[in-house]
């Protein structure tokens, strides 16, 4: 009786507690390399001008960001090349406005859902900008 009357009290106080913490977030520079390794993804054989964030929380799991450089003939075959589940192959126009494709990689559980824009930047270069959804 006396363990159902802790549990009863102390379990909705732990949960108050937990829900009353403050959001902690820390931001850090990292490799956009280590990036998508971390989301399951093999990264371009080449790419250039990246800038990727790691994104710690008391609250969710790793999250990341970034953008980086790469290839514009590369780009098809590294999109296809992705181990993740999605709705067929990302199809490419050649228009230089943004195109977004979301992809649900095989880190599902710590990363539900990826968001993927491609733009392209004159004949030889595409930039791909990349963000990580948690729960």
């Amino acid at each position: 009786m006396t363990l159902t009357a802790v549990a009863a009290i102390g379990l909705p106080l732990w949960v108050l507690h937990v829900i009353g913490q403050p959001q902690e977030i820390e931001r850090r520079p990292a490799a956009c390399a280590k990036a998508l390794k971390s989301i399951g993804w093999k990264p371009p054989a080449h790419l250039d001008d990246e800038a990727c964030t790691e994104i710690e929380s008391n609250i969710f799991a790793t999250a990341w960001t970034g953008t980086f450089h790469m290839p514009r003939a590369d780009v098809r075959d590294w999109l296809t090349g992705l181990p993740s589940r999605q709705e067929g192959p990302p199809v490419l126009s050649g228009e230089s406005v943004p195109q977004t494709f979301f992809f649900v990689p095989p880190s599902a559980g710590r990363i539900d859902t990826v968001e993927v824009s491609v733009t392209w930047r004159g004949e030889a270069d595409a930039v791909i900008s990349f963000k990580t959804y948690n729960g």
